[in-house]
Order: structure tokens, then sequence, then C-alpha cells
């Protein structure tokens, strides 16, 4: 569908102040996208080299200060849902303000975007995978927790067989990991031992549904229009299934903040009570986050973090107005740009590092804590290598298979 043949949904003027993020407000979102990635590395390193906190008696502040620090894995999942909604879904809809909506060109910008990190991150894992658990035939039981996976799908589980064959590579190519299909008794698992793939399906299947959802509250389509992108919308919601839909509110938070007025802040000290006021509030709430959450009602937790992360963003993008330091802005850029190829790779290589090094968990301490720590800088760097290789070339890639996709100048 290109724009010509497509209604435009009314934007109000509010969402023109609210454009794609631009000096100080971005750099801080970037900052922000760079810091989640990092905090769910940090909270994978700590789970597996480190002991559990109630499993030993003496507790230092200083202690108590790093477990509660990298305790954070999930909610930062749900702070990347909240950016990608106002990124993703900002582009979207000041697409459709502007007249340059087109399917091919959105599916282009996103399908490439996922692909050429996702690809070899899953075959760059599935072979830390293989070649952990030919060391492994090797050498024995070389590390517990590098074998019995602390918190995602243990790849050498005899009733899990199928966690690292072809159809489960395939399966996750195609966004299907922790999607029960039609038939099926069981989800389709996440493929080896990359845990952190669980979200990636999420983001997949908003970025499918968004577009129905703002085509049918367009104005201007005829009925059956609407009537046919909302049973689009409630076949992906039976097929997806209930945790990607519940997932989906904090998601469509991130879009709503387009529509937000700008925040009455005028004045530099006015700006920066608002901006610290709207961190305190963040900071709260992640320990509040995990503290209340339950298996069954996690969901509710997830939408209360994920409000005030809106919170924080709107306040962010109209009062984070000074100028920032160039290290600052070098280091958020950078951050930013390589989160998604390390929050992709990360953690099998993590595990294979773990046995090659022969490094067991260890209570928390200077030494462990510095030997632990060169693990911790040599998955990053890997990461970095990885986004070099892979996803610093993803507009090269894209304007390489532009001309096959679009045969019109639809943006």
């Amino acid at each position: 569908m290109t724009a010509p043949e497509c209604a435009q949904p009314h934007v109000p003027e509010a969402m023109k102040a609210a454009n794609a993020p631009k000096g100080s407000a971005s750099v801080h979102l970037d900052a922000l996208r760079g810091f989640a990635a990092f905090s769910v590395l940090l909270f994978h390193w700590r789970k597996t080299l480190f002991v559990e906190y109630k499993a030993f008696g003496h507790h230092s502040l200083l202690c108590k200060a790093g477990y509660f620090i990298s305790s954070f894995g999930h909610q930062w999942v749900i702070v990347f849902f909240v950016l990608s909604g106002y990124l993703v879904g900002g582009s979207v809809m000041r697409a459709f303000d502007s007249g340059r909506w087109s399917w091919r060109s959105y599916l282009l910008t996103r399908l490439t975007r996922l692909y050429v990190v996702l690809l070899p991150a899953l075959l760059l894992g599935g072979f830390c995978d293989w070649f952990r658990m030919y060391l492994n035939g090797m050498l024995g039981d070389i590390n517990d927790i590098a074998i019995k996976l602390t918190f995602s799908k243990n790849v050498f589980n005899p009733l899990s067989p199928a966690i690292l064959s072809p159809a489960s590579l395939f399966a996750n190519c195609l966004f299907l990991q922790r999607i029960r299909l039609p038939g099926q008794h069981y989800e389709i698992p996440v493929f080896g031992s990359n845990g952190p793939l669980w979200s990636l399906a999420n983001e997949f299947w908003y970025y499918m549904a968004f577009p129905l959802l703002a085509l049918m509250l367009a104005r201007g389509r005829s009925w059956w229009m609407r009537a046919g992108c909302g049973l689009g919308l409630l076949i992906w919601g039976w097929f997806v299934g209930q945790p990607i839909v519940l997932l989906g509110i904090p998601w469509l938070m991130g879009v709503l903040i387009v529509y937000l007025p700008a925040f009455p802040a005028r004045g530099l000290w006015a700006r920066r009570i608002a901006i610290g006021m709207a961190l305190g509030l963040f900071a709260v709430a992640l320990p509040v986050d995990i503290k209340i959450a339950s298996t069954d009602h996690i969901w509710v937790t997830d939408t209360l973090l994920g409000l005030i992360v809106t919170l924080l963003i709107w306040v962010l993008l109209h009062c984070a107005v000074q100028p920032l330091p160039s290290l600052y802005i070098r280091i958020a850029q950078r951050s930013a740009h390589s989160s998604y190829t390390l929050y992709l790779t990360h953690y099998p290589m993590m595990l294979l590092l773990i046995v090659l090094l022969h490094m067991p968990r260890v209570l928390p301490g200077w030494h462990g804590f510095f030997v632990n720590s060169v693990l911790l800088v040599l998955v990053i760097l890997y990461a970095q290598i990885v986004y070099e290789l892979f996803e610093k070339q993803t507009g090269r890639v894209r304007a390489w298979i532009k001309p096959y996709i679009l045969r019109t100048n639809a943006a």
C-alpha cells in the first residue's frame, strides 16, 4: 500500500513538538538505550559468575549495592519496549502524517534492522553452544552453572532435544520463539542458550501489529477496511498469545509519547528539577517492580514500570536542552548503536568463555570481581567486533536491497 492509497490518521499539533528526538534529548535516549543493554549483560554476568545473595551470610554495604544494581534484567527489557514504541511507532505515525507511508518501505527498514544482526547472532550463538557441548564431552562437567543454565533453556537437557536443532533455528529466524503454534502443546524455545532472544519475538510482532492499529484508527477509512484491520489484530493476538499481547502495553505507551503536550516546565531550574524527579521515580520503580511482581500478575507491574519510563522519556524530550560533554555524547551514541548486537550476542559467548577459562561461581570479593571483570570486558569486545562486522553495515545492506523492493519513490 503506497501513500496515495491510504488515508492518513489525524495527528494533533502536540505530536509535531515531539518529532524524532534531537539534541540533548536524543543523546540522553541513546544513553538510556545503551545502559539498558549493558544492564542486561550485567545481570547475566552476576547471575552466572557469582553465588546467589542468600548463599552467604555477611553482606557489606558495597556488596549489597553491587547485587542491587545488577538485579534488573527483565525490567530493562521493559525500558527497551517503551523506547521501541516511541522510536518505531513514532516513525510510523510521522510517515502517515507526511503522506509517505508505505508497507514496502516500512518492512524493508524493519526487517533489515532485525535480520542483519539476528542471523549472525543465531549462528554464532549456536556455534558457542555446540563448542561448549564438545568441550563438556571431552573435559567433563567443567562448570556446573555453565551447564545447568540459571535462567534460560538448558541446551543439554535430554528432555529438550530440539533446542539446538535446525527446526528451532528456522523458527527463531521467523520470530516464533515462545509462541505456541496451532495444534502444539508447547512453546517454541529460543535457539540454544540465548535466552535474551525471547524479547525479539515481541518486538517483531509489535512491528507487524502497530500499522494495522494505525490504519484501523485512521480517518477516512471505509468500514470494511477498518473491519479487516481489526480482524487482522484479533488473529494476531490469537496467534502470538497472551504474554506477547500484554507486554505490548508498555510498547504502546511509547507510541503515546508523541501525542503528549510539551512538558510544562519553564526555566533551567524547573527543567532540572523535573528531570531529577523523573529519574528518582524511575529508580524507585525498578526495585518495586521486582519486589511485588508475581508469576501470574507480572504484566501489571510491567505496565506500571512502562508508565514511569514513558514519563521519564516525555520529561527528557522537553527538559533536556543543556549542552552535553563531547565524551558523554560519544559514549552514549556508541553504546546505543551497538546495543542491539550486545543484547543478542553476549550470553552464549559468556557461557563459552566460562568453560574455556574454567571459571566457577564465586563469593563476592575483590579478587573474584577483577577476574570476572576480565570476562565481562572480553564479552563486550566480542560484541563490538560483531557490531563492526554486521550491525554497522545495516545501511549498506538496506541500500543494496532497496532497488529490488521499492519500485516507487515511496519513503
